[in-house]
């Protein structure tokens, strides 16, 4: 159970679990048992950054294997020291480690782990800056790894190899190894381990996205500027939704609408078989084998590749938003210039944050301008900044630091393009920790207006293909038969009797800041869902008198429910397609380390007191079919969820989005 935590990241209840094997192996005397518990244990640490645990254990178990002559347990503690003392920025203890495990691998003709070895020891000659020693050991481990037909730790190290060729300023070398990198990932299905490369080479789907773009951003110096750009641009719209891949078949999660639960599981299984069937091969090649069993395999293999590519086109068939997620299409500059810009008073503003600097790239109609910007490490202090002070209930001097706080960051992210915010309406495509950022509140860098809302229509969007997707299937949608749905002041078990008893009007209390009752009451969100507390939950302010001014702007033939009649039921049963709007009225609660714990609460008791499960989680949204034109969340902090490097934030905005929303407001 240990080991299996530690691959699927989950490093506490790893360590918990392995502590309870070290018991229970210590009492059966075994000392070869007990060693792999222990090298387990090492290894668990390193993956929680425990790295002084990992250290200490490591040097531990190393006695033992060297008294009962095992070799490569031996190795492969020396392997975890190593990464240990990369990590602890020790590089030269580091060599002394791999040096070591690489003969031992070498020795007892362990061909895979000698390889994955010699690609550690290239990235500590690289971090020396000594980068012939760095080309060598990145070579003869790639030259393994095709060999193996090992493609997960080939696109590693070639990825590894481009960032090389980026710090020899061999530019032209790097674009060739990043370009590789990036096609042999597109055709991985074998899920990463802790023992492979990637966590290793920091080399996720964006890691590699990122620096093929900061390379051409570069040669856009020395070789045809608008060009290179539009090709950097392209890159970036092309690797937000390849992430956006990468983090649901990590995570294991199926967010598709409709999606049967066979064919789902069958998706998986298919997936994960040829991982094993993978990881077996590169294993039988790294030793003596058998011609007959390889070729076996080999038909094992290509059989169920044909498999999984008959059901994930029939998938893709069969239901839009898988197609969507797998195959997630491109748009190019000239369309994205012709039908999502659209028109002379637009411009989009994309930007791709990177840790040695970052660029934005401003597309209008006829024309794309790229420029770079501050580094990540900038970026993020500045708008964890901002987005500290917006957070908290304004006080004495905190306009003054907020105000401050908000120029530092327009300095940093809108100062740089300022030429190009001549428009009436600005499509933002952010990145990073920029997506916590309202850019509508943040200052005019040309002075034009106090803030950027003053002057400027400003659009959020997860990037550019997908908006002229989401308008594409606007319009070819009929109009709405009527106008609104709202969903809004629930029952929980703190309000039950008040709704139960009385067709009482809007909630009035005492706000006073020792009252502790109504402390869940305002109109807020916790931020994190393990904590949430159901019975903790105060209905809100205000709802009551929300809904019936939505009535009266949008007319008699809306529909509220309200109450009791704010269900999951209510909801899943109802065909949101009749709607033009959508709006809920209530508590949210966000996980930004699990997003898909994120949510929103409807009634949680029914008219009989008795509980129910009013929870609309992440996957709910997902499955829902509200194809409508705009989706109100009139609650705090709705629009958050966890950042995907490239792709943009898994939260309820891209929930109803995916689930056919034009538009979202949260």
């Amino acid at each position: 159970l240990g080991e299996i935590f530690t691959e699927t990241g989950l490093s506490d209840a790893a360590i918990y679990n392995l502590q309870e094997a070290t018991k229970y192996f210590g009492e059966t005397k075994n000392p070869q048992a007990i060693t792999y518990v222990s090298l387990d244990m090492a290894k668990a640490y390193f993956a929680a950054g425990k790295y002084d645990d990992a250290i200490a254990t490591s040097k531990a178990t190393i006695t033992e294997p060297q008294k009962i002559n095992e070799p490569n347990i031996v190795g492969m503690c020396h392997e975890v020291l190593g990464q240990a003392f990369v990590a602890v920025n020790d590089p030269a203890t580091a060599l002394g480690h791999f040096e070591t495990a690489l003969t031992l691998f070498t020795k007892s003709s362990r061909i895979m782990e000698a390889a994955r070895v010699r690609a550690r020891m290239g990235q500590v000659y690289a971090l020396q800056k000594k980068f012939p020693n760095a080309n060598t050991y990145y070579a003869e481990s790639l030259k393994t790894f095709q060999m193996l037909s090992d493609r997960l730790n080939e696109s590693a190290t070639l990825y590894a190899i481009g960032k090389l060729r980026l710090d020899q300023q061999d530019l032209d070398g790097a674009e060739e190894y990043l370009r590789r990198s990036i096609e042999v990932t597109e055709d991985i299905r074998r899920a990463p381990t802790t023992s492979d490369l990637t966590a290793a080479f920091a080399a996720t789907i964006h890691d590699r996205y990122q620096s093929y773009i900061d390379c051409l951003m570069r040669k856009k110096k020395t070789r045809s500027a608008n060009e290179l750009a539009a090709t950097a641009f392209e890159l970036s719209e092309k690797g937000r939704g390849r992430s956006l891949m990468e983090l649901l078949q990590a995570t294991q999660t199926s967010l598709i609408p409709g999606l049967d639960r066979q064919l789902a599981q069958r998706e998986q299984s298919l997936r994960q078989s040829l991982t094993i069937k993978q990881n077996y091969k590169i294993s039988l090649l790294s030793k003596k084998y058998d011609p007959k069993e390889l070729a076996a395999l080999d038909a094992e293999l290509a059989q169920l590749e044909r498999d999984y590519k008959q059901l994930d086109e029939s998938l893709g068939k069969q239901f839009v938003a898988y197609g969507r997620l797998r195959q997630a299409e491109l748009w190019d500059l000239k369309r994205i210039q012709e039908q999502v810009i659209g028109d002379e008073d637009t411009v989009l503003l994309e930007y791709s944050v990177g840790a040695d600097r970052s660029y934005a790239w401003a597309v209008t109609r006829n024309d794309i301008v790229s420029y770079e910007l501050a580094p990540e490490s900038e970026l993020t202090a500045a708008a964890n900044k901002v987005y500290k002070l917006m957070s908290v209930r304004p006080a004495t001097g905190t306009n003054t630091e907020l105000q401050q706080a908000s120029n530092e960051l327009s300095k940093l992210v809108l100062a740089p393009v300022a030429d190009s915010l001549g428009k009436r309406r600005i499509i933002v495509v952010a990145d990073d920790v920029l997506h916590y950022i309202p850019f509508q509140a943040l200052p005019d860098p040309a002075g034009k207006a106090e803030r950027m809302i003053d002057a400027h229509e400003i659009v959020n969007a997860p990037s550019a293909s997908i908006l002229g997707e989401l308008r594409q299937e606007t319009a070819r949608r009929q109009p709405a038969a009527r106008v609104l749905a709202a969903f809004g002041n629930p029952v929980f078990a703190s309000n039950y009797l008040q709704v139960r008893n009385a067709d009482a009007g809007d909630l009035v209390a005492d706000l006073s800041p020792d009252n502790d009752r109504w402390r869940h009451a305002l109109r807020d969100i916790k931020v994190d869902g393990d904590a949430i507390d159901p019975t903790d939950i105060q209905p809100l302010f205000y709802t009551t008198r929300e809904l019936s001014n939505l009535r009266e702007i949008a007319g008699e033939e809306s529909l509220l429910l309200t109450g009791f009649e704010a269900t999951r039921e209510s909801l899943n049963n109802l065909d949101l397609t009749q709607f033009a709007i959508l709006h809920f009225a209530t508590h949210g609660v966000l996980d930004p380390r699990n997003p898909e714990n994120s949510g929103f609460f409807l009634s949680m008791v029914n008219r009989n007191a008795q509980k129910q499960n009013g929870f609309i989680g992440l996957q709910d949204v997902y499955a829902l079919k509200a194809r409508v034109d705009l989706v109100v969340l009139s609650a705090c902090r709705t629009g958050l969820g966890k950042d995907v490097k490239g792709e943009g934030l898994i939260g309820l905005t891209r929930g109803f989005m995916h689930a056919g929303a034009s538009s979202t407001v949260a």
